[in-house]
């Protein structure tokens, strides 16, 4: 039997989509190998898998879009695999341009771009048809669950407790891989999940006090951006938005690491032009992308909890005026 490489998302939608993926084309018992994946390394994670793939295998990309740093090489790892015989396929419902699916498609892979659902409905709609399965009925719930959460709609009972389990780099790939294997095998929800949730409410309790002492807002009359500094473990880049969107009343809310790594979140504004202007990509209301932190901002922000916040909140809201989301000076 050929090997299928899964490459997605470290959040709930890219485990959900992996899970979808393993049931659809029949692989819970094995016969699989999933690597997990920002869109800024992307094209090393292809990379990893490119030796070691052979003609007849299977790769499939999920919950990742093009990301300006990463997507050229990227795209000449895929060719480099198509060229050999590896089947590749990247399912994915952010926003693509037409430059660059047909840049993807050229190197030979299989795309499915779905603007309307989460990337796990976008692998339950799309996947099937094209290995002559069907979607069942776990699946289809399986996709409710996810997308609930993923796009911001929190109408299912399950969403944000999965949502909070896989939440950061407090839960890593083993944890991932424990959780992927249950959904794949049918199981949202079980007492060792529950176990884990009610630690994970515990130090996100903990993890919001040490937020608050970082939130720096930059504001004029035509826009108001928040940034709020996250460290390792809870509260999830979601949550931490969400709060900055309500607390703060802010249009954009920037989560920003000590590696420079940014995510932003609105109710309102098109973030997605602001990330890629910053060089990252995603979808209207929920973008990422990575910005150089220089030295003496780091250094000031080991005394002042606000430092890094400061820093990452001009530079998004100057984005953002740039490409018009936001107006006036600040």
């Amino acid at each position: 039997m050929n090997h299928l490489y899964i490459v997605t998302h470290t959040d709930l939608d890219g485990v959900g989509a992996a899970a979808a993926v393993i049931r659809i084309l029949d692989r819970v018992n094995g016969g699989y190998t999933t690597i997990y994946a920002e869109p800024y390394n992307v094209h090393e994670k292809l990379e990893s898998i490119a030796d070691h793939a052979e003609k007849g295998d299977l790769v499939v990309v999920t919950d990742l879009g093009p990301n300006r740093n990463s997507f050229k090489q990227a795209v000449e790892t895929v060719e480099n695999m198509t060229r050999r015989g590896v089947r590749v396929e990247w399912i994915d419902h952010h926003i693509w341009s037409g430059e660059d699916l047909q840049a993807l498609e050229a190197a030979g892979a299989r795309v499915w771009v779905d603007r309307n659902t989460c990337a796990t409905g976008a692998v339950v709609r799309h996947l099937p048809r094209s290995h002559g399965t069907l979607a069942d009925d776990y699946l289809l719930e399986l996709e409710r669950v996810v997308c609930s959460a993923d796009l911001w709609r929190w109408d299912h009972h399950l969403s944000t407790r999965l949502f909070r389990i896989l939440g950061g780099e407090y839960n890593g790939d083993e944890w991932r891989d424990k959780v992927l294997d249950k959904l794949a095998r049918g199981i949202l929800w079980d007492g060792e999940l529950e176990e884990r949730l009610q630690d994970y409410v515990t130090r996100e309790l903990q993890g919001f006090n040490r937020v608050q002492a970082t939130v720096y807002t930059v504001a004029s009359r035509g826009c108001r951006v928040s940034a709020a500094t996250k460290g390792r473990g809870p509260p999830a880049n979601s949550l931490i938005g969400a709060m900055l969107l309500a607390r703060y009343q802010a249009d954009i809310a920037v989560i920003v690491r000590g590696n420079g790594g940014i995510s932003l979140r609105s109710r309102g504004v098109n973030v997605q032009p602001v990330a890629t202007k910053l060089g990252g990509g995603g979808h209207p209301y929920a973008s990422g992308a990575r910005i150089p932190i220089p030295f003496h901002v780091r250094l000031a922000s080991r005394i002042y909890p606000k430092a890094l916040s400061w820093y990452a909140a001009r530079i998004v809201y100057k984005a953002a005026v740039d490409v018009g989301v936001c107006g006036g000076s600040a």
